[in-house]
């Protein structure tokens, strides 16, 4: 049954990561000519994390959430790549849709200790990087405190161990980010480099593959 499901929700995947980069084009303060091939890649992105989130699930009720958190974070990864912010809009509306998402759940399938975990998660991983953000000087942003609400939300749902999980993975991938981007000296030793798609990144690995 899930086999027969990961297609069409992969298809479902490349139309929504198209929708929203095509509205992302309003949030970037400029236009690179790159561009065209970075949406068309990101909306590509965005229907294998469907089909992987469709594989690890099949048809439950936390495809949803998860898939949203997925066109969403794929869009926001982008702008982040290119840009090095994370737009409120698209992380407010992330929040907003799939914390209504998992209270339907709730709701529906007696879900409550679930639903009060995420909005815990949510709560502890946003004061973790506000603090890192705060000690960092400079190093951490508002848009990745905000950012890591969201995780968390989606991250605590699942259990806690998938929230320190992907915590683990995402400063992992962003060490050896840093460290290839050293190696063949495309970046100052002190410049930033972002965040925000290796948290997406942690995050979705740790639902899709770990739990």
């Amino acid at each position: 049954m899930a086999g027969a499901f990961v297609a069409p929700w992969m298809g479902a995947g490349i139309l929504a990561g198209a929708a929203l980069t095509a509205y992302s084009r309003r949030l970037f303060n400029s236009a690179p000519r790159s561009l065209p091939w970075a949406e068309l890649a990101t909306s590509l992105l965005t229907g294998c994390a469907f089909g992987g989130l469709a594989w690890r699930f099949g048809n439950q009720f936390d495809v949803l959430p998860y898939s949203v958190l997925a066109a969403v974070g794929a869009t926001l990864g982008l702008v982040d790549v290119i840009e090095q912010r994370l737009p409120s809009v698209l992380t407010y509306s992330g929040v907003a849709v799939v914390g209504a998402l998992m209270a339907t759940s709730a709701i529906l399938h007696s879900r409550g200790p679930d639903l009060l975990r995420a909005m815990a998660g949510m709560l502890v991983l946003a004061v973790f990087y506000l603090v890192l953000a705060l000690a960092s000087g400079g190093g951490l942003g508002a848009g990745d405190v905000k950012l890591s609400a969201l995780l968390g939300l989606a991250l605590g749902w699942s259990s806690w161990s998938a929230l320190i999980a992907a915590t683990f993975l995402t400063w992992f991938g962003a060490g050896l980010g840093w460290l290839h981007l050293r190696i063949i000296r495309r970046r100052p030793r002190d410049s930033p480099v972002p965040l925000g798609p290796f948290l997406l990144f942690g995050a979705l690995l740790t639902i899709s593959v770990f739990h």
